[in-house]
């Protein structure tokens, strides 16, 4: 696998400070799984705390199933919880189990606000999200060791989520709170006028101008008929109130209502 360049937008200069720690996993696979997902969201802390076999990244089936993340499977490191944890400020424990004695539990979107304040607040600090293994999940011990502890809102008779799809929705959840601290301004353009910079949005006389068209060039066709109208003018206006039209679409519009005119 050949790692891809590294970017260095701001909302990665955040996400990487974020471990992703996966305690004592034991199928090859979920780990390849979770390292594609963490790619895909901008993370590439994946940490492996005492698994039963050392090379569990290194696995052909951990390999298959990352599908390319080769710059966290690759970078995966091994190490136990105290050491993972140890230059982290920020850490929570991922149990749907509740514990007589567990740090405060919080909802994921709690979480992942928390940290990106956090984060975004102290540009030295890192963070770090903790997954049990597939079966037994995280010991007491191992939840105590984190500042916080929440769950996924799943459901209560079918809760059960695989390991890299509970990474999966963690990671999208942290981009999601990362994204509304620090936008990006490729992605915040990328909707704007199809990133053409001379677009400009139809004000609201041009967008009536194309409305009184259209209803002009369908009674001259026959379509409309004045006398009985029906609710062809109340359902013309909800269409182009629905999304925002740019300038150079309305007088598209305007050009082909003029050459039907013509040509009728």
């Amino acid at each position: 696998m050949i790692a891809p360049m590294e970017d260095f937008r701001p909302i990665h200069r955040l996400l990487r400070r974020i471990r992703v720690v996966l305690v004592s996993p034991t199928h090859p696979g979920n780990v390849g799984a979770a390292a594609r997902a963490m790619q895909a969201m901008g993370l590439d802390g994946l940490w492996i705390v005492d698994p039963e076999d050392a090379k569990i990244a290194q696995r052909s089936e951990a390999v298959a199933l990352a599908s390319g993340a080769a710059r966290v499977l690759g970078g995966a490191r091994v190490a136990t919880l105290a050491e993972t944890l140890g230059p982290t400020h920020w850490s929570c424990a991922m149990s749907a189990r509740a514990r007589e004695f567990e740090p405060p539990r919080i909802t994921l979107e709690q979480a992942c606000d928390e940290l990106a304040d956090y984060l975004d607040s102290n540009p030295q600090s890192q963070g770090a999200f903790v997954f049990g293994p597939e079966r037994a999940g995280l010991s007491n011990d191992q939840v105590l060791s984190c500042g916080h502890v929440c769950s996924l809102d799943v459901e209560d008779k079918f809760s059960s989520l695989n390991l890299s799809q509970a990474v999966q929705v963690v990671a999208y959840a942290l981009r999601r709170a990362a994204r509304s601290r620090i936008p990006d301004p490729l992605a915040a353009n990328a909707g704007l006028g199809n990133q053409r910079a001379t677009a400009r949005p139809a004000d609201h006389e041009s967008m009536m101008g194309l409305h009184a068209h259209l209803l002009r060039v369908a009674e001259q066709v026959g379509y409309l008929d004045p006398k009985v109208p029906g609710k062809f003018d109340e359902r013309l206006k909800r269409l182009l109130a629905r999304k925002e039209m740019w300038e150079d679409e309305v007088q598209m519009l305007r050009g082909l209502c003029t050459e039907i005119e013509r040509r009728s």
